[in-house]
């Protein structure tokens, strides 16, 4: 693969990063010096990435470890993180594919939910709205919000177990 192609599909997945970043550390500035990170630590490694498998679930990959260092970092300082199982959920969808039961799972899970609580997942999860604008927008409180996402995550969790237990 040469650099002209690697850069091509590094830039194909900016602002899908970009999303999934600024969902998991809530800060607009951590979102672009994670993404300038892992896209300089995606250059470094672009000869070990095999032309033909999964691009995505590699570059995920290199995102997840950044978003970890990151955490760790703010951790250190003493700053709100996401939970751990929150970051899973975003990532697990993100590098699924049809033959991933835990991916699966989670789909079946999703379908499950009101479309109020389906809502509210997509909106934070996606990056559309800071917590405040969509609490805002909803006439709720942020406390509120939270409560309800750890809810839905702790519900999610429970339910994807059982699937796959099940199965």
């Amino acid at each position: 693969m040469t650099d002209d192609d690697f850069a091509g599909l590094l830039s194909s997945e900016q602002e899908r990063l970009r999303r999934i970043i600024r969902a998991v550390v809530f800060c607009g500035a951590a979102t672009g010096d994670i993404l300038q990170r892992s896209n300089l630590v995606a250059w470094e490694k672009r000869n070990t990435f095999v032309h033909g498998t999964n691009f995505r679930k590699w570059i995920n990959t290199i995102v997840r470890y950044e978003i970890l260092a990151h955490r760790r970092d703010r951790t250190r300082r003493k700053e709100t993180v996401l939970s751990e199982q929150a970051e899973e959920m975003l990532f697990v969808t993100e590098n699924a594919d049809d033959s991933d039961e835990t991916a699966k799972a989670l789909r079946g899970c999703l379908k499950g939910l009101r479309e109020e609580d389906r809502v509210l997942l997509e909106n934070r999860y996606s990056g559309k709205n800071t917590l405040r604008a969509y609490a805002e927008e909803t006439g709720r409180s942020e406390a509120g919000i939270r409560v309800s996402l750890y809810r839905l995550r702790k519900a999610l969790k429970a339910c994807v177990e059982a699937k796959i237990n099940h199965d």
